[in-house]
């Protein structure tokens, strides 16, 4: 049962729990105990409902015979609905165990049918001061409608649980293949700056001839020139260490290299840390929003005017972490929410929600700053 839904095991559990009820021996016939299936095949065998209703309810009050036919009528009517249901409800339980799901959820409908149906019968049983019902048999319908009940809110709450656990397991499902997607691109990198390594030491033999005809000809131009351009190839791919921490580091590094392509000066301010409280998926989540959220705001500023602060420090057991960037009218920051004014504003949101829940795990303060041009972000955690 450990794969099974919060619905199914609600299911499962209250069909059992109704199959006990229904097989539950309350009523004396004949000095025996019998269930709601025993007193049906009884008054089908003595074919007189009123009869029967009279010699197993009413047997000590035979002046009120005469007055039960109604009664006797509308409570063989609500034990032949209830045999009926349990029948279907059998039936519902096998499929749950055996296929995880039910092929139609209507308690609904039986709990009002039910309850309409008690109703009327209480009001004719109950005429002044006359009672034509026993009170073994009032409990045990509104124990009926007691278990319906429960079963529908539990069934409420158990589907509201799945939803949520299912666009949880979605969210790790998708920081995962982000996780797996960034850890490639590192490799892609670091092959590329491997091959490009292997490139210059091969050509290192021209170009320290390139270099020595430079000299001799006093091309000084020429020779800046070259230099420029072999810098620029060994350190295209250049893998820079941040914090120590080999997922933070790929963020940043990546987010580093997304700002230069879209124009945006991206400052980091950081120190290396022997050890962070988060796991790489919370990392990603983490710090992948709150980049993403950066960069996605500088594109809205024109060139020259974009930018992006970032400063991370630990002392003690206190982390400090501060984004800020330039941005224009990002949004509405309230006490509790920010309210994005992008058009995925429900991603972002989503994405924000991400972020508070990480920092409130470990107990740390979040916190978010909209000005007219900038936007700020400070995490701090304890511990």
């Amino acid at each position: 049962m450990n794969g099974w839904t919060k619905k199914r095991k609600v299911d499962t559990f209250m069909g059992i729990l109704l199959q006990v009820y229904c097989f539950f021996p309350w009523m004396r016939i004949n000095r025996k105990w019998n269930t709601i299936h025993m007193y049906v095949i009884k008054t089908f065998q003595e074919n007189d409902y009123i009869k029967m209703y009279n010699h197993t309810f009413l047997k000590q009050h035979m002046w009120k015979w005469k007055h039960s036919q109604v009664v006797a009528f509308i409570f063989l009517l609500m034990l032949i609905f209830l045999i009926l249901l349990q029948s279907i409800e059998l039936y519902e339980l096998y499929q749950c165990i055996k296929n995880g799901n039910r092929s139609t959820n209507y308690h609904v409908f039986v709990w009002i049918t039910y309850l309409a149906a008690f109703y009327i019968f209480m009001a004719i049983a109950s005429t002044g001061f006359v009672e034509f019902y026993s009170m073994p048999m009032f409990c045990y319908m509104m124990l009926f409608l007691a278990v319906i009940g429960i079963w529908i809110f539990l069934d409420i709450q158990a589907e509201a649980w799945d939803v949520e656990t299912e666009q949880h397991r979605a969210e790790l499902e998708e920081q995962d293949k982000k996780m797996l997607q960034m850890k490639v691109k590192a490799m892609e990198e670091q092959y590329r700056e491997m091959l490009k390594s292997r490139k210059i030491v091969h050509d290192m033999k021209n170009h320290l001839l390139a270099l020595k005809k430079y000299t001799q000809e006093q091309d000084w131009k020429g020779l800046e020139e070259y230099l420029n351009e072999l810098s620029r190839d060994m350190l295209d791919y250049n893998y820079q260490i941040w914090t120590g921490n080999h997922m933070l580091d790929m963020i940043l590094n990546q987010k580093e290299k997304e700002a230069e392509k879209q124009k945006t000066q991206m400052q980091i301010s950081t120190e290396v840390f022997t050890t962070l409280p988060f796991s790489d998926r919370e990392i990603i989540s983490l710090f992948g929003n709150l980049l993403d959220n950066a960069l996605e705001a500088c594109e809205q500023i024109k060139e020259g005017e974009r930018w992006i602060h970032i400063k991370m420090k630990k002392k003690n057991q206190l982390l400090y972490i501060e984004i800020v960037n330039a941005a224009k009218n990002t949004g509405i920051q309230t006490d509790e929410n920010f309210v994005s004014k992008k058009k995925d504003g429900v991603l972002h949101g989503y994405g924000m929600k991400n972020i508070r829940d990480i920092v409130e795990q470990y107990n740390g303060m979040f916190q978010c700053k909209s000005q007219e041009d900038r936007f700020e972000v400070v995490i701090t955690i304890y511990g």
